[in-house]
Order: structure tokens, then C-alpha cells, then sequence
């Protein structure tokens, strides 16, 4: 500390305490318990606050692993659950019948082989959850994953026009 700030604090501390003999004895007192106090108080919200938290987590934690339990234990039964509809349905043909579960067989516009147990599928118009969720039931249940996609917006909200590459294992 250099000489100037000892000097500063020196001086700080003086005018402090001049001021706080210049007080009432009753008024020290309160000044002396209130310096006691607003710290304890300060430091115990702190606590509080971090003992919450700390609950919080613990219990989502509890939680996740009570979901990692369940995932753990249904997974086998998932894995060895026979696909709907066949194996040897056509790809084609695959799309056709879920297409139509799904409530998309007005939207597709096109069906047309991209190569080997692969398909080029347009889709115009349709809204874009169902969309997502026919194609999560087809890679779920069948397998069937997309190899490429082109996703535009159409002109209504929530809708849009698709070119999907779709390939069956």
C-alpha cells in the first residue's frame, strides 16, 4: 500500500470514528447491532437462496434418472418389437400406406426413384409438424431414414412444400 492510500485511510477511518463518537449512546448501539445484523441477514439470504437451487437440482436429477431407468428398461422390448407392415413391402408402397395414415396423401405430389431402395418424394403444401411426425413414425417403426431434404416455406402459416430423399435399409 503506498502512501497516499494509507494516508486516505488513515484519515477515512478518523472522520468514521469521530463521526461515531459524536452519537448518542443509545444510537451506538443500534449502529454496533445493526453492523452485526445486516451482515447475518445479507449472508443468510445468500444461503437460502443456494439451499433452493440446490433442492431444485437435486430433485430434477431424481427425475431424469427415473426417466433414464424407464428409457434403460423398456429399451430392449423397443429393439426387439417386430416393424408394422411388413418387411418386404415395397418402398413405394410403404409411403402410399403411411402417407395416407398420416393424412398426407392429398399433399404428395410425387413419388419417383432416387436408386437403389431409394425414393425422391414431393410434398406440397402440407403442414410441417405432420410432416416431421410421418417421417419420425416411418424411420421409427420401418427404418426408413432420409437421406436428403429441401424444406421451403409455403404461403400459409405453418405449411410448406418438401423434396425428400427417402432410402429403406
Amino acid at each position: 500500500m503506498n502512501a497516499t492510500a494509507a494516508t486516505s485511510f488513515a484519515d477515512l477511518k478518523a472522520r468514521t470514528l469521530a463521526w461515531y463518537q459524536a452519537r448518542e449512546p443509545r444510537e451506538r448501539q443500534i449502529l454496533l447491532v445493526g453492523a452485526v445484523i445486516v451482515p447475518v441477514l445479507i449472508l443468510a439470504l445468500i444461503v437460502m437462496g443456494l439451499h433452493g437451487a440446490v433442492n431444485r437440482l437435486e430433485k430434477r436429477v431424481v427425475r431424469k434418472r427415473a426417466d433414464l431407468e424407464y428409457i434403460q428398461s423398456v429399451a430392449p422390448a423397443i429393439r426387439g418389437a417386430p416393424s408394422r407392415g411388413g418387411g418386404s413391402e415395397s418402398l413405394n408402397a410403404l409411403i402410399d400406406r403411411t402417407s395416407r395414415d398420416a393424412a398426407l396423401a392429398g399433399a404428395i405430389t410425387g413419388v419417383d426413384p432416387a436408386g437403389p431402395s431409394q425414393v425422391r418424394v414431393r410434398i406440397e403444401n402440407a403442414p410441417f409438424d405432420t410432416i416431421v411426425g410421418w417421417l419420425v413414425g416411418l424411420q421409427q417403426s420401418q427404418g426408413v431414414a432420409v437421406s436428403s431434404a429441401s424444406i421451403d416455406r409455403a404461403q400459409a402459416a405453418g405449411r410448406v412444400n418438401a423434396t425428400l430423399t427417402l432410402a429403406k435399409p
